[in-house]
């Protein structure tokens, strides 16, 4: 048997803010509350008849208070015995179960001769209790519920109209927003028509769509052969479009791209309530969609996107406008692909042409180097002496400048040839023509192999002193080299040496390069006359 001072500050609790109460809710809830304070109850259940049906109104188990509404059917097959509850219902009497672990309170809520409901209550095995300890409980409790169970019932009926009302605004609201976002679809088409390029269209489609369509986070990735992924425009955790290019991957084996084979080829996969990502990493859990891209029956790539940041729900219009936004980027990105391709083949094409002419060019300069050479001494040859020494006369002539010209012969060649052979005297020609190059480097001088074993230094703008003081130079610099010969008959030295024949003119229209040549060469051959090994200054 209960305490009768439990008994009595269990209802003194209870009385005293049964008064400031209004709510059946939250009477249930402070009921339980003082059940368990005053008798350590652990376990209490409300079965209400409501809508002709017995239903689970309130539950109070060690996970705590749970009230919900509209009730819970109760089913035969629960953790209640349905029988005894069913025989209690029958005979409106109070019931005390006792168990192997707990009393168990069955307590009829009667109201005007009907049962409403039963309040069953497990109390602990060492708390004494009767049946009747809790009439007056029962009696309140089956008072509030009726007027309340009522009042709800009817609260509830409002709560329908009210809720059928908004969904129809709601309706309305979509149906006007599905306008208003296929006209911006259209929008989007025209701005990925003016893209100047596949990169400016990526990133066009991906922040226009989240704002016109309302979607938290989009990315699209692009199809590299059948099993690599290439990242191209995405969306960073704080909403911002960002480039993804940087990211390329193998598509996973457990991607949707490679489990839902059936659902690319119908655009479109959404899954509700499911582990949202990025790169690869979960972080967060709402809805997500994928829309395939085709080019005709080849897959070039998908769009996701994903309700991360505000959670919005996947709404009944979004599947249709996703679709159509899926058609059009596929149409604009294959078109561009394809402009783009043969963009690039156009640049192959001229670039290929500019390297073709690039390497005639390179061809045509070293054949042209080569023509001005000396192919033996890889010195200038009679052509380019030619050519200069007609344009330093002009050049003379019109400034009244002077102009030297040294034509130098080695001394005996043709019996040096005899003597040592060919290759021989090709080695020796290579020596003097190395040494004579580097002999005279003031701006204008020209070194040239005129033929055979001559030589010829055209020198601009320098007179006769200067002209002697390079020809004595020239004859230091071979005899310097000291190439061996036989010394024969004719009493020639035993090195090789050369002869010099110097001329320096103003030239006038009077005078012309073939006389100026030919009075050079007379002093060459004075110069061979006089001994050789010497240089010869025309008078």
């Amino acid at each position: 048997m209960a305490e009768n001072a439990k008994l009595n500050t269990f209802y003194q609790h209870l009385m005293d803010v049964w008064g400031k109460t209004h709510g059946l809710r939250t009477i249930c809830e402070l009921t339980c509350r003082h059940l368990a304070e005053s008798f350590s109850v652990c376990q209490v259940q409300l079965i209400v008849a409501y809508q002709s049906r017995w239903n689970t109104l309130l539950n109070m188990d060690e996970t705590g208070i749970h009230y919900q509404f509209p009730p819970v059917e109760l089913t035969k097959n629960g953790p209640i015995p349905f029988h005894c509850f069913t025989q209690i219902v029958k005979t409106h009497t109070a019931r005390l179960d006792h168990t192997e672990n707990s009393n168990r309170l069955w307590l009829p809520l009667e109201r005007r001769s009907v049962v409403v409901g039963m309040l069953i209550i497990d109390f602990p095995k060492n708390i004494q209790i009767k049946s009747g300890d809790f009439c007056y409980l029962a009696t309140l409790l089956a008072s509030e519920l009726d007027a309340c169970l009522l009042s709800e019932s009817i609260e509830n009926e409002l709560h329908g109209r009210r809720t059928a009302e908004r969904e129809l605004q709601i309706s309305q609201h979509e149906q006007q927003t599905l306008q208003e976002q296929l006209q911006a679809l259209h929008d989007i088409s025209f701005k990925l028509w003016r893209a100047c390029s596949i990169d400016d269209m990526l990133f066009t489609a991906v922040d226009e769509a989240k704002k016109v369509l309302h979607i938290d986070r989009m990315a699209i990735f692009l199809c590299k052969g059948n099993y690599r992924m290439q990242g191209t425009y995405g969306t960073d955790l704080f909403g911002n479009t960002i480039d993804e290019q940087y990211f390329e991957s193998n598509i996973p084996d457990d991607y949707w791209y490679t489990s839902n084979k059936q659902v690319l080829k119908e655009y479109l996969s959404v899954n509700e309530n499911t582990p949202l990502y990025h790169d690869f990493k979960q972080v967060g859990f709402g809805w997500n969609a994928y829309i395939s891209l085709w080019d005709e029956d080849k897959p070039v790539g998908w769009i996701a996107c994903d309700n991360l940041l505000t959670g919005m729900p996947f709404l009944s219009y979004h599947r249709q406008l996703l679709k159509q936004f899926g058609f059009i980027v596929s149409q604009h990105l294959v078109r561009r692909q394809a402009e783009e391709k043969l963009i690039k083949l156009n640049k192959e094409l001229e670039q290929r042409v500019l390297d073709r002419t690039a390497e005639l060019e390179r061809v045509n300069g070293q054949l042209e180097k080569i023509s001005r050479l000396d192919p033996l001494t890889s010195v200038s040859n009679r052509r380019v002496f030619d050519q200069r020494f007609q344009e330093e006369w002009l050049h003379a002539l019109r400034h009244q400048q002077p102009l030297s010209l040294l034509i130098i012969d080695v001394d005996h060649f043709k019996t040096y040839n005899d003597t040592y052979g060919h290759a021989a005297g090709d080695r020796c020609l290579k020596m003097i023509a190395s040494t004579l190059e580097s002999l005279e480097r003031r701006s204008g001088a020209l070194f040239a192999r005129y033929g055979g074993e001559e030589f010829v230094l055209l020198l601009p703008n320098q007179d006769k002193y200067s002209a002697g003081y390079v020809a004595r130079r020239a004859l230091h610099a071979i005899q310097m080299l000291e190439i061996p010969r036989i010394n024969g008959a004719d009493s020639a030295p035993t090195i090789v040496s050369i002869s010099i024949g110097v001329n320096t003119i103003i030239p006038t229209k009077v005078n012309s390069p073939d006389i100026f040549f030919k009075q050079t060469d007379k002093a060459l051959y004075q110069a061979k006359d006089n001994g050789r090994n010497q240089f010869c200054i025309c008078s």
